[in-house]
């Protein structure tokens, strides 16, 4: 497994897994259970989602679009 994208929290970290998973490429979050382990300090950096090696091309798009905005919810379509 390879890192592709390191998280500024765990937010993040989530919403980036989902988005990479909805599209079928496998994760591993990294750190996720270091979180509780670190109380109340802000700790932030230790996050880190995994892929397969051969899924890499397909997630930096994912992650190159996330990046730029393009992957809003648009409230408007909930109407």
């Amino acid at each position: 497994m390879i890192r592709i994208f390191r998280c500024s929290d765990y937010i993040e970290a989530h919403l980036v897994e989902g988005l990479l998973r909805e599209r079928g490429i496998d994760t591993f979050l990294q750190g996720a259970m270091l979180q509780g382990g670190l109380g109340e300090l802000p700790a932030l950096g230790h996050l880190a989602i995994m892929i397969d090696e051969a899924d890499r091309t397909a997630a930096q798009l994912v992650i190159d679009a996330y990046e730029r905005g393009e992957l809003k919810i648009d409230e408007s379509q909930d109407e």
